[in-house]
């Protein structure tokens, strides 16, 4: 996973470029696996080095295997947990630093609009997401 992050970012030339590599490689690589959401036992922790090889993973993975890459290139990133608006289930995103700010991505969301071919942005409204937890 590390050195799939420094692969693939390797000839960009600024950050937000790095982003949005990592960013659509996970979109484009990880699937949501709905029989993992199904039984999920209440101390879940993700292992995003488990999620890259296998492929696949619920949002909290998605989010874990996104700041795994972008901190293993010196970005900064955090996993956010809480509610989203267009989410009615607890849910996990990132939030990553990027030319003096905190912006906003959604990879299990847009890995979803992506598969059913629907428009979407990789930054999002900060006031869609509600945090109540942040690492």
């Amino acid at each position: 996973m590390v050195t799939k992050a420094q692969e693939l970012t390797r000839k960009a030339s600024s950050d937000r470029d790095k982003l949005e590599l990592i960013y659509n490689f996970v979109i484009d690589n990880i699937k949501y696996d709905y029989k993992k959401a199904e039984g999920l036992p209440p101390d879940y922790l993700p292992h995003p080095e488990e999620t890259y090889v296998s492929g696949k993973g619920i949002c909290y993975d998605y989010a874990s295997l996104c700041a795994a890459m972008l901190r293993s290139i010196g970005i900064p990133a955090k996993l956010v947990m809480g509610k989203a608006e267009k989410i009615p289930d607890y849910h996990a995103w990132n939030e990553v630093y990027i030319d003096g700010e905190w912006l906003v991505i959604d990879t299990t969301f847009d890995a979803k609009l992506k598969e059913v071919d629907k428009s979407y942005d990789m930054i999002k409204e900060r006031q869609a997401y509600q945090a109540t937890r942040v690492y």
